[in-house]
């Protein structure tokens, strides 16, 4: 399956590597790329929302979750969320 991310995906990617320091934001970037590869492999790994059962909630660090989306032969990264925030209404 192809991996693309959506808009708000890289937005809120940046936003939220904005606010680790140098050694950590380089961190980051590896996991992430990392479980991207994982779900680009096994797109049914993580767990489902709560929420919406299509949606489907991979945490990438205690700080930070990636949301994201699977259409027939498509998985799309809808946005990263910190985890520290106030929940998801």
């Amino acid at each position: 399956m192809e991996v693309f991310w959506t808009i708000k995906a890289d937005i809120t990617f940046e936003v939220i590597e904005a606010q680790f320091g140098k050694k950590a934001a380089l961190k980051f970037v590896l996991k992430v790329n990392s479980i991207s590869g994982l779900i680009e492999k096994f797109p049914f790994l993580f767990k489902s929302s709560s929420k919406f059962y299509n949606v489907i909630k991979a945490t990438i660090n205690k700080k930070c979750s990636l949301f994201y989306e699977i259409n027939n032969t498509t998985i799309y990264l809808l946005y990263f969320w910190d985890n520290r925030q106030n929940p998801i209404d």
